[in-house]
C-alpha cells in the first residue's frame, strides 16, 4: 500500500508513468481526488453504450426487417417493447424468446451462424442414446470381477473391471 506522492495523505490508487520511446522513466502514485486536479482521472462510471456502438456490437440489429402490426406488442412476461429490446440488447424474461423470436432468429444466424444450439460437439447430440443396462448384468459383473480378484486371476479381474465401468456408463455390452 502506498500513499499519494502529492497529498502524502490518501492512499495511491492511480499510477502515471513516463514513458520515453517505450521505456518507463519515471512513475508517479496518486489518489483519485489528486489525480482529477491533475487532469489525469478515469471515468467514475463506465462511459454508457451509445446507439452506433449497440448497433456495431449486437452486429445490425437496429437494421433488422420492421416489425409488423401483430409483432410490435410488448412481452406478456415483462412488458419488454421491441424498441426496449433493440435499445437494451437485453431480454427480460423467458417469455422474451417467444415473444421476439422473429426478430431474434436472423440475429442468431448472424451471430452464430446457426438458429438452433448443438453443443459443443454437435455430431454427438444426434446419436441415439446408449441402450440401458439392466442391473442384473451389472450384478454379475460384480460377483464375476469379485471372484476373479479372490482367485487371484487378476488379467480377468482387470478385463472384468473395464468391463462393468463400460456397463455403468451405459457404453455397450460387456464383453
Amino acid at each position: 500500500m502506498q500513499y499519494c506522492t502529492a497529498c502524502q495523505k490518501a492512499i495511491a490508487t492511480i499510477v502515471i508513468m513516463d514513458l520515453v520511446e517505450g521505456a518507463v522513466t519515471g512513475s508517479q502514485h496518486v489518489c483519485a481526488s489528486c489525480a482529477e486536479q491533475l487532469g489525469v482521472a478515469t471515468q467514475k462510471h463506465p462511459p454508457k453504450f451509445s446507439a452506433e456502438m449497440l448497433e456495431d456490437l449486437l452486429g445490425g440489429l437496429k437494421s433488422a426487417k420492421p416489425l409488423s402490426r401483430s409483432r410490435a406488442e410488448a412481452c406478456p412476461g415483462c412488458g419488454l417493447t421491441p424498441s426496449e429490446f433493440r435499445t437494451k440488447g437485453r431480454l427480460g424474461c423467458p417469455r422474451c424468446y417467444e415473444t421476439f423470436r422473429h426478430e431474434l432468429m436472423p440475429l442468431l444466424q448472424r451471430i452464430h451462424e446457426a438458429q438452433s444450439h448443438r453443443g459443443r460437439l454437435p455430431g454427438l447430440a444426434s446419436a441415439p442414446p446408449p441402450p440401458p443396462v439392466d442391473e442384473r448384468t451389472l450384478s454379475d459383473l460384480r460377483r464375476r470381477l469379485e471372484d476373479a480378484v479372490r482367485g487371484e486371476q487378476y488379467e480377468e479381474a482387470a478385463r472384468l473391471r473395464d468391463d462393468l465401468r463400460r456397463a455403468e456408463r451405459g457404453e455397450g455390452p460387456p464383453t
